[in-house]
């Protein structure tokens, strides 16, 4: 990440540091001068709260190799796939909610914006009913079976046009103007002996809906693999 003020490049660890308490004068004072004129970096900083997402891991990368702050928001409702998923998950676990006041809530909490919802924020509301929600990027699809094997629900964000689009158009996309993550699922299952994943999406009519585990990927490559693990507490 450059720094907009000094115009030099803020290393992940030193990041870290700041969010740990553990930068040095010079460091801390480098960030600062950079939050009043960079957006990016104070949605990034806010990931200290938002986010069970290491740095630590990941020693050699820039914090802004992970889209963290990308919109997640294709969808018939609104921008609101990340709401839909999250009500999707809620009803699979027999727990009541007021759609009106869980929009209200994701407004009032900056969760949900007219763009859509940013990575850091998904899984919110889930947390306000009892839920832990774990984020985390490069997973596999070894990572979402142990999910759901594990009686977890699996939210993963994706390109939608890769994975219900025409696929020549998509990959051309990408050739010119790079990966793009717009949309949130939920995946149900894993159906390794046909090679299909199962999932949820809430700009479907149909109550689930089959792709190739290989396109689906593809879809998922655009986000880095995110995937957010939500957990009951123990």
């Amino acid at each position: 990440m450059k720094n907009k003020v000094f115009g030099e490049k803020i290393p992940a660890e030193v990041i870290a540091a700041f969010l740990d308490g553990n930068a040095t004068a010079a460091e801390s004072e480098m960030i600062l001068n950079s939050l009043a004129c960079d957006e990016e970096l104070r949605e990034l900083l806010s990931i200290s709260q938002a986010v069970d997402f290491e740095v630590a891991e990941h020693p050699s990368q820039d914090l802004s190799d992970f889209p963290l702050t990308a919109m997640a928001a294709a969808s018939q409702e609104g921008n609101m796939c990340c709401l839909e998923c999250e009500k999707y998950i809620l009803k699979q676990n027999n727990i009541e909610f007021d759609q009106a006041q869980l929009l209200e809530n994701a407004i009032i909490n900056g969760w949900q914006k007219e763009e859509g919802t940013a990575l850091h924020n998904v899984g919110r509301h889930l947390e306000e009913y009892g839920f832990d929600v774990t984020m985390t990027f490069d997973c596999t699809i070894r990572d979402i079976e142990n999910a759901l094997a594990a009686g977890s629900n699996v939210i993963v964000a994706v390109d939608s046009g890769e994975l219900t689009g025409n696929h020549n158009e998509e990959m051309m996309e990408d050739m010119l103007e790079g990966e793009k993550l717009d949309h949130l699922v939920v995946v149900l299952s894993v159906q390794k002996e046909d090679g299909t994943i199962i999932i949820f999406d809430p700009d479907s009519e149909n109550t689930h809906d089959v792709h190739p585990i290989e396109r689906f990927v593809d879809a998922w490559n655009d986000s880095r693999n995110y995937l957010a693990v939500v957990s009951s507490k123990s």
